[in-house]
């Protein structure tokens, strides 16, 4: 465990905004003195729903930075590729969630990397259509390079295919005919 004292996570957590004072202050109240590790107040924070898994495992290896970009709080990573990873996201304005596309660290040292990745987002902007994602902002916190996008629900074709074990030809060109729309657009751009 990162942190030794109660003190010192407590104040993590709301100094990285990861859970709101009041919030915290609440639920040490209704603890009382049945709290005295760090770990107790993470399992209890978790069960509560003020923190998620992918937050407390982040939080126990000291891995806080990172977990707000901006105004959003990651909540869980949803899917990675090579050049990046997404993560269902909360504002922390408003509480609507989102996607938050994030450039791998080996890629976000080098600057040509980071410029096609930001070109990418911005790219995606400019696109308003009904079969691609829309990204709504663009930014850089420290050594992260994100982007915020709608999190649409559900996981990707692959995973769809496998849990329904396969689609029908008529289902297939459905889909195909959206993705060519959505292509078309953006190639007439």
């Amino acid at each position: 465990m990162y942190f030794k004292t109660l003190t010192q996570l407590t104040d993590c957590l709301v100094r990285s905004r990861l859970i709101a004072s009041r919030d915290l202050q609440d639920t040490l109240r209704s603890l009382g003195n049945k709290c005295r590790e760090p770990n107790q107040l993470l399992e209890f924070l978790q069960r509560r729903g003020l923190l998620t898994s992918y937050q407390t495992s982040q939080i126990k290896k000291g891995e806080t930075e990172g977990l707000i970009l901006g105004d959003y709080k990651l909540m869980y990573a949803n899917a990675s590729g090579s050049f990046a990873k997404v993560f269902r996201g909360c504002s922390l304005t408003d509480g609507r969630m989102l996607g938050l596309k994030i450039l791998r660290q080996r890629w976000a040292k080098k600057p040509k990397y980071v410029e096609q990745f930001r070109r990418e987002a911005k790219v995606g902007q400019t696109m308003k259509h009904e079969n691609i994602v829309p990204i709504y902002e663009v930014g850089s916190q420290g050594k992260y390079h994100y982007f915020t996008m709608e999190f649409i629900e559900g996981g990707n074709l692959r995973e769809l295919i496998n849990i329904r074990r396969g689609i029908s030809p008529a289902e297939a060109t459905q889909w195909i005919i959206h993705i060519c729309h959505g292509l078309q657009y953006a190639l007439d751009l």
